[in-house]
């Protein structure tokens, strides 16, 4: 995702310097990103601070999942996120909002 947003970057800075000016039409999109899971954690349920705090799992290992298997996190039926490694399963919404955590 940060690559593509580089790459726009450049495109409208060829266009400024191109036109010199900030009105130039943009060239019609080639390629459709689809949102994926986000790889970030924004904050945690109080269900799932008390699943971390029951099974001695810490903010850092859920960040550690999360962050590390972003690329598969599968989607959920009810529209959250699964992150799973080999340890620890964790259950983040959209936003990154950790829902539940538990260990496999």
């Amino acid at each position: 995702m940060a690559g593509l947003i580089r790459m726009c970057a450049a495109v409208l800075a060829a266009l400024f310097i191109a036109t010199g000016t900030a009105q130039a039409a943009l060239p019609e999109p080639v390629l459709q990103v689809q949102a994926g899971a986000p790889c970030f954690v924004s904050g945690y349920s109080l269900h799932a601070q008390e699943q971390m705090a029951s099974r001695r799992i810490t903010s850092d290992h859920v960040e550690n999942v999360v962050l590390g298997t972003c690329s598969r996190a599968k989607k959920q039926s009810n529209g959250t996120w699964k992150y799973t490694d080999r340890k620890i399963t964790v259950v983040a919404n959209n936003n990154g909002y950790v829902v539940t955590v538990w260990r496999n």
